[in-house]
């Protein structure tokens, strides 16, 4: 049986091999992701539009709710 000392050991050495890993590499900004919670933050209540860049990616979730509520999505440069 493993006792509480033991699980610290394991939960730290974890952290210790996540924590000094190198990060993944970007290749730029890239195109804006909106999430559901990007949504629900940026629509005071009772809008109907929402304005997104052109080029930005909406999380299946995140349109779903949109249209759920009636709201048009409008593309901008």
């Amino acid at each position: 049986m493993l006792t509480r000392n033991d699980v610290l050991d394991i939960v730290l050495k974890r952290l210790k091999a996540l924590l000094s890993a190198p990060a993944p590499a970007r290749s730029g900004p890239g195109r804006p992701f909106i999430s559901e919670y990007d949504v629900k933050k940026s629509l005071a209540h009772g809008e109907r539009e929402l304005r997104l860049p052109k080029d930005a990616i909406i999380s299946p979730l995140a349109l779903d709710g949109l249209a759920l509520q009636r709201i048009r999505i409008v593309r901008v440069s």
